[in-house]
C-alpha cells in the first residue's frame, strides 16, 4: 500500500537542512572571533590595529622639542597699536630667541613639543587683532619659525590676551590640530581723560541725543520763537 502521508518526512528533512545551515554559520562566526592571547589569529580574523587614542598617544610621544619666545606688553593706551612677535627654534635657546624680539613688552619663553607643522593663534575679546604671518607654518630644523600680529585695544581696563600654540598631527590621512600650550596674559589698557570723554560720547551718543541735546535744541527754538513774538508786539 502506498504512503498517503509523506508530509512528516518532508518536514523532518527541512529541519535537518536548517540545522546544518545554522551550524555552519555558527562555525564561521567562531572562526572570525578574536584570537587567544599569545596565539595565532583565527582564520578570517582581521586586525584593525590599536584604538585611535593609543595611536594619538604614540604620536604625541614621538614629538620633538623646541624653544619659543614671545613678547607680552603689560600696558597700552586705548587704540594704541602694538606688535606681538613669536619665535620658535629647535636649535636656539630661549635667551637667544628673546634677544631677537624687537617688539615692546616683557620677553617670555618656554620649551614645548613640536611637529613638522605648527599653528599659533592670538585671541582676545578686548582687542582688534590682525595676523601678519600665516597662523599655520612648516617648522624647520635649521631656521627659526616666526609669527607676528598687530593688536589694538578696543576697550579700556584690564584685558586678556591668549596665545595658543598647536601641533598638527597626521591621523588617518588628515591633519588634526592638537593644542600644546596656551599662554594667558593681562594687559592694562589705560586712557587719558580726553580719550575717556571721547569713548563715553562714542558709546552713549544715542542716549545723549535723546536726553540732553534734543531738549536743549527745543528750549533754544522755543526761546527764539518767543523773542520773535515779543519783537513783533513791540513793533505794533
Amino acid at each position: 500500500m502506498k504512503n498517503l502521508h509523506p508530509k512528516p518526512l518532508a518536514a523532518k528533512t527541512l529541519k535537518v537542512a536548517l540545522g546544518s545551515v545554522l551550524f555552519s554559520v555558527l562555525l564561521y562566526l567562531l572562526s572570525c572571533g578574536p584570537p587567544h592571547p599569545g596565539g595565532p589569529p583565527h582564520p578570517g580574523y582581521y586586525d584593525y590595529g590599536p584604538p585611535v587614542p593609543a595611536s594619538i598617544d604614540r604620536i604625541l610621544d614621538e614629538l620633538g622639542l623646541a624653544n619659543i619666545a614671545f613678547n607680552a606688553p603689560t600696558t597700552l593706551r586705548l587704540a594704541q597699536r602694538a606688535g606681538i612677535h613669536l619665535l620658535l627654534s629647535t636649535q636656539e635657546s630661549i635667551e637667544e630667541l628673546q634677544q631677537k624680539i624687537v617688539e615692546a613688552g616683557q620677553k617670555e619663553g618656554a620649551t614645548i613639543n613640536v611637529s613638522d607643522q605648527m599653528e599659533a593663534r592670538l585671541t582676545g575679546f578686548g582687542f582688534a587683532i590682525q595676523a601678519v604671518t600665516p597662523e599655520i607654518q612648516a617648522v624647520s630644523d635649521k631656521s627659526t619659525t616666526e609669527w607676528k600680529w598687530d593688536i589694538k585695544p578696543a576697550e579700556p581696563g584690564l584685558q586678556r590676551l591668549h596665545l595658543t600654540v598647536s601641533a598638527l598631527l597626521s591621523i588617518e590621512g588628515s591633519r588634526v590640530p592638537r593644542a600644546i600650550r596656551t599662554f594667558h596674559r593681562t594687559i592694562d589698557v589705560q586712557v587719558t581723560w580726553q580719550e575717556r570723554l571721547s569713548f563715553f560720547f562714542t558709546e552713549n551718543w544715542q542716549w545723549l541725543w535723546t536726553a540732553i541735546l534734543i531738549p536743549i535744541v527745543g528750549w533754544l527754538w522755543g526761546r527764539r520763537k518767543k523773542a520773535g513774538v515779543e519783537g513783533a508786539a513791540d513793533d505794533t
